[in-house]
């Protein structure tokens, strides 16, 4: 698996810069004052099938507030959510799992772009009421809830987030454009809401971005996604271990 990651060369650099700003415009949004409008909608449409990458699928669904409140809200609280999208993997395999968190986050930041907001969403749902068709080998990993930002986000945000010599303890002593990596690693958000990547280095120009458990796959590639914008037209290879649990970046 390593060296053939097809997350290399999916996607074209030129058509990402407006994720790159939507990057530092970003934050979890649970409170909604309307659903997309027409236009955005489909724009929305439009991104689940150009970001996805292979073996993903990126399902948009129309739903009330109730989709996202299983345990009577005690979790987290949403108001007026009526739009939604599924991340769907169609296989097993741990590198589809952490497709999923790259195409998702990527069509996320998409939502950001176009003024909307969201929320990834792997657990606290009511999956009966989902009502999006699955076929056989697909398993539905998260939802994204979306919808127009009851308040819209206003740079510079107020994240709480680790210090980055936390996640990246040699932060300090990494070429610029690998601390621009790590920055961007840093804002990122995490589906389980842990903020668990390790980011060492692999080499003169290398870093190694990992997660401890199977079950933050996701979580690892909502990370690289941030990598590969944070790295913008710099030349990159991305590898990938069999676990795919660990990802190395290297600068070419």
């Amino acid at each position: 698996m390593a060296g053939q990651w097809n997350l290399n060369g999916y996607y074209d650099p030129a058509k990402l810069t407006d994720l790159y700003e939507a990057v530092r415009r970003r934050e979890s949004t649970r409170l909604f004052a309307a659903a997309p409008c027409a236009e955005k909608w489909n724009a929305l449409l439009a991104a689940a099938d150009s970001l996805a990458l292979p073996g993903v699928r990126i399902a948009l669904g129309i739903c009330d507030n109730s989709l996202f409140q299983p345990l009577f809200g005690l979790l987290m609280k949403f108001e007026n959510v009526q739009r939604f999208a599924a991340v769907i993997t169609q296989d097993a395999q741990a590198e589809t799992l952490v497709n999923a968190g790259v195409s998702g986050e990527m069509f996320m930041l998409r939502a950001v772009a176009l003024g909307l907001g969201g929320c990834w969403v792997s657990g606290t749902f009511k999956r009966g009421q989902v009502g999006i068709h699955t076929k056989d080998g697909e398993k539905i990993v998260s939802l994204i809830a979306l919808g127009v930002p009851k308040r819209m986000p206003e740079p510079p945000l107020a994240r709480k987030r680790k210090p980055v010599t936390e996640i990246c303890p040699h932060y300090e002593e990494m070429p610029p454009a690998l601390r621009e990596v790590a920055e961007y690693i840093r804002v990122a958000p995490s589906a389980v809401n842990l903020q668990p990547w390790r980011i060492t280095p692999a080499g003169e120009n290398a870093i190694n971005i990992a997660v401890s458990l199977p079950r933050l796959r996701l979580d690892l590639g909502i990370a690289m996604c941030h990598a590969l914008l944070a790295l913008g037209s710099t030349p990159a290879q991305f590898m990938l271990d069999e676990t795919g649990m660990s990802a190395t970046l290297t600068l070419l």
